[in-house]
């Protein structure tokens, strides 16, 4: 009988191995996990570490170099320190959370672009005040040609915490997912699962609905009137710093998986026209890719599978090839 029930066990750990590895072969799914060591926590702002080697970010290894920019593992690409230089600073869309550096916008457009030095200056889990912090602290502006800002739908995120607004808290705490998020039992055998197995990615989005539920999370931080005003404050720094550079930020704006969903295509939602509002107003450039991804052929390959904002390879290559020429 105990004999029977190992091979039984061994049989299902088989089968969910199996499956383990079918997934991550064939369909375009990634475990969503991050080693320690490649962020550093400790202060505010949150900056990389530099010089992390081998270290795992959504089952892939990242390099930084002595900054904390994210490089490739070799230096494939050398360039003359003397070329224009473009910055991208973001979240981990921007840092590009399970494709390799070289697979990136940012590394497409520096491999691709001979005349200028493409820089990946994102942060893991970096905001909008964050990657201000970035700006005024870890860029040179020497042969300075671009800096762009990713002004990503959950860059709110964390403000409700600055402004302290009770009616956005009363909400939260309404809420049963935000509730178990709290559970730091949960909340750590989420993180550890999530990590190692896209089984577990793909059932957690299929049953709960991850690129809704993600997307109307976002999106109720705009509704934050708190918010808001802060956000006013900080795009009126974001301006200050723009002129002091002779108009060289420039923002993008990456769709979420669902913004880009057939019934949202031919729409544009409270918070595109927020972010859209702020950015104009200060006159600084907004490039959009929403209606690039919603046009494209192959929508459906622009994100990992059941993830909410973070692009495949295929996405960052649309990416790149969009923003080369809106940055020539």
């Amino acid at each position: 009988m105990k004999k029977v029930f190992i091979v039984n066990i061994l049989m299902i750990l088989l089968i969910l191995a199996s499956i383990e590895a079918a997934l991550r072969i064939f369909i375009n799914i990634t475990p969503q996990g991050l080693s320690k060591g490649v962020i550093d926590n400790t202060n505010i702002p949150v900056f990389n570490f530099p010089n992390v080697r081998g270290k795992k970010v959504f089952g892939k290894k990242v390099y930084t170099d002595d900054n904390g920019f994210r490089v490739e593992k070799k230096s494939e690409i050398t360039k003359s320190e003397n070329l224009d230089k473009i910055y991208f600073v973001g979240g981990s869309v921007t840092f590009g959370g399970g494709v390799k550096q070289s697979d990136t916008f940012s590394g497409i457009i520096n491999k691709e672009k001979k005349n200028l030095k493409a820089i990946n200056a994102s942060v893991i889990g970096s905001n909008l005040k964050n990657n201000l912090a970035i700006i005024k602290e870890k860029i040179e502006y020497n042969d300075l040609k671009y800096v762009v800002v990713n002004f990503s739908l959950d860059d709110l995120l964390g403000l409700e915490e600055i402004t302290n607004d009770n009616q956005f808290t009363s909400d939260k705490q309404n809420d049963l997912i935000s509730k178990l998020k709290k559970n730091f039992i949960l909340v750590s055998i989420n993180n550890f699962t999530r990590s190692k197995s896209v089984i577990y990615v793909m059932f957690k989005g299929a049953v709960l609905n991850a690129n809704k539920r993600y997307y109307q999370h976002a999106l109720n931080t705009f509704k934050n009137e708190a918010n808001i005003k802060y956000l006013k404050i900080l795009m009126n720094l974001f301006s200050e710093k723009n002129k002091s550079l002779n108009k060289k930020i420039v923002f993008i704006m990456i769709p979420y998986n669902y913004q880009i969903s057939d019934e949202n295509c031919s729409k544009k939602d409270l918070a595109e026209k927020i972010i859209e509002d702020n950015i104009l107003s200060k006159e600084m450039k907004l490039i959009k890719l929403k209606k690039v991804f919603c046009e494209n052929k192959e929508k459906d390959k622009i994100f990992f599978k059941y993830d909410p904002s973070h692009l495949s390879s295929y996405g960052h290559k649309v990416a790149a090839e969009f923003l080369k020429k809106e940055l020539d």
